[in-house]
């Protein structure tokens, strides 16, 4: 039972891996033990702990805020499948890497990695990959509505990306390498008010930051020869109401730069659909803009084949 149990905490380390690097998450420090400075509020069961063991640690500076390092403790967690009810069981994943991001923020890896530069400030996150192989839903978020953060956890920010996060990321990002096989692939970092600085500004690059990283919007740049293009990918299935709202998005990201906009669902269907798309982009009153945004999907099948194109 140990053996399997260590096999399978392997193989989901992999797979994490490969799509952390899929998102520009590379030097990854592997499987790293960070000493507890908190013994006995860290208890495990009965003994006091003496370290956390973190999967991954990555550490850039962060596109959407200037002078400002991220740290990132990551945590993949592989079953065989989702419990019924998945409450307790994110309870404790959850209460396992903020303890971790606490005795982090004293260690001498956080010290030995950390920007001396003196205007800089640093952010520590958590990402828990809750991940499977076989169970019958995909989305744990949607099922953890009613959750309450324990009142003894302390920490900034804790992402959780599962099944169905971890699947969109990947189709999205496939499709867009498959589409434009020759361009550069990038992550578009919108302007948030604290990355303004013309000087530092980095408008996209090949790293996500992990702000989006269970976002249910991914916007792509491409940059193809003297062209460049906007992909922003939905998580949710095509809906009138959201197509006005990414048109919207989509105006106000590309600031006039995007030569074309695709706006992509995981499911588009150009007979049912198309009459609605056309009504849609009618109501837009810069009519120029509007007929540069292609509507398709990330998931193409022999029913909408249409190419980025």
């Amino acid at each position: 039972m140990g053996e399997i149990s260590k096999k399978r905490g392997e193989f989901g380390e992999d797979v994490v891996e490969k799509l952390l690097n899929l998102i520009g998450w590379e030097g990854l420090l592997v499987g790293r033990e960070i000493e507890c400075f908190k013994p006995i509020e860290h208890t495990i069961s009965t003994k006091n702990r003496k370290d956390h063991g973190v999967d991954f640690v990555y550490q850039y500076d962060c596109p959407l805020f200037n002078d400002t390092q991220n740290f990132v403790l990551i945590s993949s967690k592989i079953n065989d499948s989702y419990p019924s009810n998945p409450t307790n069981k994110f309870k404790s994943h959850l209460t396992d890497i903020a303890f971790a991001i606490d005795c982090f923020k004293k260690s001498s890896l956080r010290s030995k990695l950390k920007n001396q530069y003196a205007r800089y400030e640093s952010r520590q996150f958590g990402v828990i990959f809750w991940i499977d192989n076989k169970s019958s839903y995909n989305d744990i978020i949607d099922r953890l509505t009613d959750f309450k953060i324990p009142d003894k956890l302390e920490f900034e920010t804790v992402l959780l990306v599962d099944n169905k996060r971890a699947d969109f990321i990947f189709d999205s990002i496939a499709h867009a390498k498959n589409s434009f096989p020759q361009a550069q692939v990038e992550f578009l970092h919108p302007a948030t008010g604290y990355n303004t600085t013309a000087k530092a500004r980095i408008a996209s690059s090949h790293i996500l930051p992990v702000q989006y990283i269970n976002s249910s919007i991914l916007p792509i740049k491409i940059i193809d020869g003297i062209q460049e293009i906007l992909i922003i990918n939905c998580i949710d299935d095509f809906e009138e109401d959201s197509l006005k709202k990414l048109i919207s998005l989509s105006q106000k990201l590309t600031e006039n730069w995007a030569q074309k906009v695709y706006i992509l669902f995981p499911s588009y269907n150009i007979d049912l659909n198309k009459d609605t798309v056309d009504d849609v982009k009618l109501a837009f009153k810069d009519q120029r803009f509007v007929s540069k945004v292609t509507v398709s999907t990330y998931n193409p099948n022999f029913r909408n084949v249409e190419q980025l194109r």
